[in-house]
């Protein structure tokens, strides 16, 4: 069953599914954040993390961190992607900013790139 915000909610917090494109620096690609009520955030695609309302700004201001692991084609995780975004909410939309660093295996951090969100609220 699915759970309904009351639509003031709705407008000050990212709770709910939102379709994103990810503008990394080797492109931009399609994907899908679900954000729960209490903190929670997960990608479509495997991941997971945490979000909150920013301190001090804007109604709709939020932060979110997810780890999202990295598997080769056989199915060995190699590492994990974590990223780090800071988004400000208008309505059903958001766009955010923020760092995304690559770790190996052991924990290793590697490339790091500048990442962009934008994203459309879909439930």
């Amino acid at each position: 069953m699915k759970a309904s915000l009351p639509v003031d909610s709705r407008t000050l917090t990212p709770a709910g599914a939102w379709t994103v494109q990810v503008t990394r620096p080797s492109g931009t690609y399609p994907g899908v954040l679900h954000f729960t009520v209490d903190g929670r955030v997960f990608l479509a695609s495997g991941g997971a993390g945490s979000w909150r309302a920013t301190a001090g700004g804007a109604a709709g201001g939020f932060a979110f961190r997810i780890a999202e692991p990295v598997y080769t084609d056989s199915g060995a995780c190699t590492g994990w992607v974590d990223i780090v975004q800071r988004a400000a909410l208008s309505g059903e939309t958001f766009s955010s900013t923020g760092t995304s660093v690559v770790y190996d295996r052991t924990g290793r951090p590697g490339r790091r790139a500048r990442v962009g969100i934008s994203a459309r609220r879909t439930a």
